[in-house]
């Protein structure tokens, strides 16, 4: 076997030194990168997690949304029933003012009646409180003729009583006549 040379060992030596110190190197910077390795994992844990915690907030904002669509279109149809409503009562209301115009007018031609009447009742009411004033008259005068006739008739004979009691007969059944008249 050949002699070995102390400058190839020497170098082995320091090529075995340089790839120990690599090698040492190497450790620590596996080491540190398992570090950053296990930060990573640990940090996409925590971002699984927060995910999870996303979906789950937006499963609940989904369920919310859907409970507000239901709630509006409850409201929805609430309003419509609404509009139904006040359509009808629109046009009740429409109805309504037609009958007030409608019995307005009525009532114009009423009032209108109800003077016309008031003034022949007025022209009737001077009429009659004209012959109750003329019936006074007459039964003023018709007691004072009656008077005067007793009184003749206890001067004049018996014949000129009779004339004069024809006339009074007369005079009174044109007195009825008119009382007649009067009342009618």
């Amino acid at each position: 076997m050949p002699a070995k040379s102390p400058v190839t060992l020497e170098m082995v030596y320091e090529l075995v030194q340089s790839i120990d110190a690599r090698t040492s190197r190497l450790e620590v910077t596996m080491e540190g990168q398992v570090e950053t390795t296990n930060g990573l994992v640990t940090t996409t844990n925590g971002l699984v997690t927060t995910t999870n915690g996303l979906v789950a907030t937006t499963n609940g904002l989904v369920a919310t949304t859907n409970g507000l669509v239901a709630t509006t279109n409850r409201l929805v149809e609430i309003t419509d029933g609404l509009v139904a409503t006040t359509n009808r009562l629109e046009r009740n209301y429409d109805r309504i003012d037609a009958t007030l115009l409608v019995m307005k007018d009525r009532m114009s031609d009423l009032e209108q009646r109800v003077a016309s009447i008031e003034v022949r009742l007025e022209v009737l009411t001077r009429s009659v409180e004209s012959l109750i004033q003329k019936v006074n008259i007459l039964t003023d005068e018709y007691q004072s003729i009656s008077a005067q006739l007793k009184r003749l008739e206890a001067r004049f004979d018996r014949m000129e009583a009779d004339r004069l009691e024809r006339r009074v007969s007369v005079l009174e059944s044109k007195v009825s006549e008119l009382e007649n008249s009067g009342r009618n």
